[in-house]
């Protein structure tokens, strides 16, 4: 008993010292740290380059001046993001109110806010989750400029992303995030999943570039993307196409391949050779592995193809069942494109005849038998297609528009080669300079959508101004319904376009 008593009594002059010690805190200095959630939303969802800006209110008795602050951005797995390589684990701000430009990638995070006090190093923590949605978001890619410069927007809407809750143009996205247009003509504009990378390539001396997919940030310069990187004198895009993981690329006549089997990018390696070729800048595929990519030969005028090795193959001669040889062509390719039942349709014309066009017609379904060109069609009836802008190929039957200076006209190859005009610019377009500069046909396998919509873009020479027209079509026979086009503006001259899927 007595010994209880003396610890109680040594207790009582030991908590007494540490009041009276000025090296040390009483329990009034213990402040507690008030962060006001009600100032905070549940979670936050923000698209990268956007602020994100939260302002908390915080107290700690009646001076809060010896607060430090830390807001951090963090993800809860440790599998590297994607598209950087990295985990993130970000210290975005160190003041009360977040004032963060996201530069974040594309993702799901937690956001924590921290206060300490710096006296005692207390610390009070509140977090939220994060949704980081991609700066250059699902959409259509479409690629515009002018005669040296060149940048790329996204259309997105309910046609094309079924959960879209807009409608409109997210508007220059490369020289946005880049701070700067992408130097020469507008070329091709392409997506790779595996990678997540957009292509913007471009036409002179300069390539273009790869960039990330979530912002179109500039990853490598065109000569750069080449094992054995390419002079300026030597750089000349001309064409692009890719399957699965395989990426195509015709540079100064040549075809270059890659396969970009894993999220890391791989380079184009040398130019595919073993025999003397010039290739026009179409390129064939498939998706089964009989051809790594087919190409036609503007020398020899005839159809080539690479197999598994990377060399360039001619085909088998024709076979009893071929509606021509593909070894002897003997005609100037001036268009082709993947279409119904995935066969490649191929626009040719006569070199000695340019109002002479001819339809080939290739199923590269299996391996070379000596069949594999399946149709040839005159389409010499198809007035004025040699004043012909562009092209486009459907793929919910056997569709093939080719469009002039202000009309779209379908090309009834398979009934006798005649056209029919399908579509004509409003006359305010006509009247104001407009004329037809590109058209796509929207192909993506599983939507609604698939080849119901056809895009047609329209540039002014004189204002330097482009217009992009969505034309719901009839799949099956061709027909535009002209009173369901809708009309997108604030773009130079389109070019091109492509789907990007995430």
């Amino acid at each position: 008993m007595n010994k209880n008593i003396w610890i109680l009594i040594m207790g009582f002059f030991l908590f007494q010292a540490c009041l009276d010690d000025e090296g040390n805190y009483s329990y009034s200095d213990l402040l507690p740290i008030e962060i006001d959630s009600s100032k905070m939303a549940n979670s936050y969802r923000i698209t990268q380059l956007d602020y994100l800006v939260v302002d908390p209110g915080v107290k700690q008795g009646a001076d809060d001046s010896n607060l430090s602050y830390e807001w951090k951005i963090f993800q809860e797995s440790n599998m590297p993001n994607t598209e950087t390589g990295k985990i993130v684990n970000d210290v975005v701000g160190q003041e009360r109110k977040l004032n963060y430009k996201v530069t974040t990638p594309p993702g799901e995070y937690t956001l924590s806010f921290t206060v300490t006090d710096k006296q005692n190093g207390v610390s009070e923590v509140m977090s939220r989750k994060l949704y980081v949605e991609s700066f250059a978001s699902v959409g259509l890619m479409v690629m515009h400029g002018d005669s040296d410069s060149t940048d790329v927007s996204i259309l997105v809407n309910n046609r094309i992303v079924t959960d879209a809750a807009t409608d409109g143009v997210k508007h220059n996205i490369f020289s946005i995030t880049n701070g700067h247009r992408a130097a020469g003509a507008p070329g091709m504009v392409a997506y790779v999943n595996n990678t997540h990378n957009v292509y913007v390539y471009t036409k002179g001396n300069q390539g273009g570039f790869r960039t990330g997919g979530s912002d179109l940030k500039i990853l490598d310069v065109y000569a750069d993307m080449f094992t054995e990187p390419l002079e300026s004198s030597k750089i000349d895009f001309q064409g692009y196409n890719s399957w699965l993981y395989n990426d195509l690329l015709v540079n100064g006549g040549k075809l270059y391949f890659a396969g970009q089997a894993s999220t890391t990018f791989v380079k184009f390696g040398v130019p595919v050779f073993g025999v003397e070729y010039y290739a026009e800048p179409f390129i064939g595929t498939q998706e089964r592995g009989y051809y790594y990519g087919i190409f036609y030969d503007r020398l020899q005028r005839r159809f080539l193809y690479i197999d598994y090795s990377r060399t360039p193959k001619t085909f088998k001669e024709a076979g009893a069942a071929a509606a021509f040889d593909m070894n002897l062509i003997g005609k100037d390719m001036v268009y082709a494109e993947h279409g119904f039942e995935k066969k490649w349709y191929c626009v040719m014309r006569d070199p000695d005849n340019v109002a002479d066009y001819t339809i080939y017609v290739c199923d590269f379904s299996r391996f070379d038998d000596g069949n594999r060109g399946v149709g040839k069609y005159s389409a010499s009836g198809c007035t004025d297609m040699k004043d012909a802008k562009a092209f486009a190929v459907g793929n919910r039957s056997e569709l093939l528009y080719y469009a002039t200076a202000t009309e779209v006209k379908q090309c009834n190859f398979k009934d006798g080669g005649t056209s029919t005009r399908r579509y004509t610019l409003p006359d305010e377009l006509i009247q104001a300079g407009y004329e037809i500069s590109m058209m796509y046909l929207f192909k993506v396998s599983g939507s609604e959508n698939e080849g119901k919509l056809l895009y047609v873009g329209v540039y002014n020479s004189t204002t330097g101004e482009g217009k992009l027209l969505e034309c719901p079509i009839v799949e099956t026979s061709g027909e535009v319904l002209k009173d369901k086009v809708k009309t997108y503006g604030g773009f130079k001259k389109i070019t091109h376009m492509a789907y990007k899927s995430k």
